[in-house]
């Protein structure tokens, strides 16, 4: 009974301090803008409040770590930001400075976190010494079992207790942990005192049926433990079709559509702001000295292959004279087809900068496995184990092996699969602060390209 006066009431007072945190926010900005309050005001609010509970914020804590707590609300609050600007844009069209913007995206990204660093916090202290507890059913004498009851020792501040294990009949032999005997001998008002039942997916198929029978006929949530190996455990779902359960195996972070369409709408913003800061003088300014350079246009457009395999133009600045190997020998530092402009384009990374039109158009992303020429594809295809998998999502201007040192010319087979490596551990482990994190080191790169890898001669 405390635990459903609990989930009742804890999303409402969740929400009225968020209410106070925008509430202040706002109010703090008003007053640094000498501003008055309008209905936008309202409306913004009230669009963050679709969001935050869009983005269910209130489930916090229990098995979800702080790291975890940071990235999805920075997910959220990334994500009310770009719509709040996509709106302003469209409807309001309101002005503000770049340092008014600055201030009150961190003013408001601060106080949002810290609230909800706090609260974690203390949900943590209340449940390490017993309040909103689950009184879990552990049914599993083995190394399933063991395993659970040692991470709830090991964790008192998720909530969850338990005393022991128990087999499903006393066949088993004691195991190391707490041994409370058999499942079976437990009668009706014992297991209600439960309030989730736990139990290894290795004991019998019928042993599984009567634990279910039993928890659905007293209302009891119930949960197996699977025995899965050769997997990476975080990209498992469970979902089911009709009456028929399934387990994902390679689900993964972008399947998941708010994160994919926060990482659509990052790419839009930044993508534009380029365009209209950068590309806008660096086009006619590097086009004419590209044209200058030697005889051809100024953008290179070449067929690469993109999301799950589908062929796009590819845009660069040309850094090449205008040759008939472009398309099927790779060039590197070095080569002789270079003109002195393309080679200092090339060690600078800046002929990838019109590819900044590809995101804003769809075919890329800021971040992702760099698109490769289709010849490259073609060789490397049924070589390098797990190649096929860089394609199943958008690629991008950098990546993670980008990041890391891994870019321009490829020698070797070697070379590629280790590419290939990070691509996948980036789709398995996506976040959009990692996003950040490859931009921020990219652009580092690219700096150190600019002032110490180029020589004028």
């Amino acid at each position: 009974m405390r635990n459903n006066k609990f989930k009742t009431y804890f999303p409402i007072l969740y929400y009225f301090g968020e209410f106070l945190v925008i509430f202040l926010s706002t109010q703090l900005m008003l007053s640094y803008t000498f501003s008055k309050w309008t209905f936008l005001n309202n409306l913004f609010i009230f669009l963050w409040f679709l969001v935050s509970i869009g983005f269910k914020s209130h489930v916090i804590g229990r098995d979800i770590r702080k790291v975890k707590l940071i990235r999805s609300s920075l997910k959220s609050l990334f994500f009310f930001s770009g719509l709040s600007s996509i709106l302003n844009l469209l409807f309001f069209e309101l002005q503000f400075s770049l340092s008014t913007i600055i201030i009150a995206a961190t003013l408001f990204y601060f106080l949002m976190l810290l609230y909800r660093l706090t609260v974690d916090t203390i949900l943590e202290k209340y449940r390490a010494t017993g309040g909103n507890i689950l009184k879990c059913l552990i049914i599993g004498n083995n190394d399933h079992g063991s395993n659970l009851y040692n991470e709830i020792l090991k964790f008192p501040e998720l909530g969850f207790r338990a005393k022991g294990i128990y087999s499903y009949n006393k066949k088993n032999k004691p195991n190391s942990v707490a041994y409370l005997g058999s499942f079976k001998d437990l009668s009706d008002d014992q297991i209600s005192q439960f309030d989730r039942i736990f139990f290894s997916n290795k004991i019998s198929l019928k042993s599984q049926e009567n634990i279910i029978l039993k928890a659905d006929k007293l209302n009891i949530k119930v949960s197996y433990i699977p025995d899965l190996a050769f997997y990476d455990y975080k990209n498992f779902f469970i979902s089911k079709i009709s009456t028929v359960p399934y387990v994902s195996i390679n689900n993964l972070p972008l399947d998941n559509k708010v994160n994919f369409y926060t990482k659509r709408i990052f790419d839009i913003i930044f993508s534009f702001f380029v365009i209209i800061f950068i590309l806008s003088w660096m086009i006619p300014l590097f086009g004419i000295i590209i044209k200058m350079s030697s005889k051809g246009p100024a953008l290179f457009i070449q067929k690469r292959e993109g999301f799950k395999g589908k062929v796009f133009n590819c845009l660069k600045f040309r850094t090449m004279v205008v040759n008939r190997l472009s398309d099927t020998k790779m060039a590197d530092d070095d080569d002789k087809r270079l003109t002195k402009f393309g080679h200092f384009l090339r060690l600078s990374t800046l002929d990838e900068m019109p590819q900044f039109i590809n995101v804003f158009l769809g075919d890329m992303s800021i971040v992702g496995p760099r698109p490769h020429p289709l010849n490259l594809n073609k060789d490397f295809r049924e070589k390098v184990l797990n190649f096929q998998k860089r394609h199943r999502f958008k690629p991008g201007i950098t990546g993670l092996a980008q990041s890391m040192g891994y870019s321009g010319f490829i020698s070797s087979i070697y070379d590629m699969n280790n590419r290939v490596k990070m691509d996948v551990f980036y789709f398995k482990n996506w976040s959009f602060i990692l996003d950040l994190k490859i931009v921020f080191r990219t652009t580092l790169i690219l700096f150190k390209g600019l002032f110490s890898k180029i020589k004028f001669s």
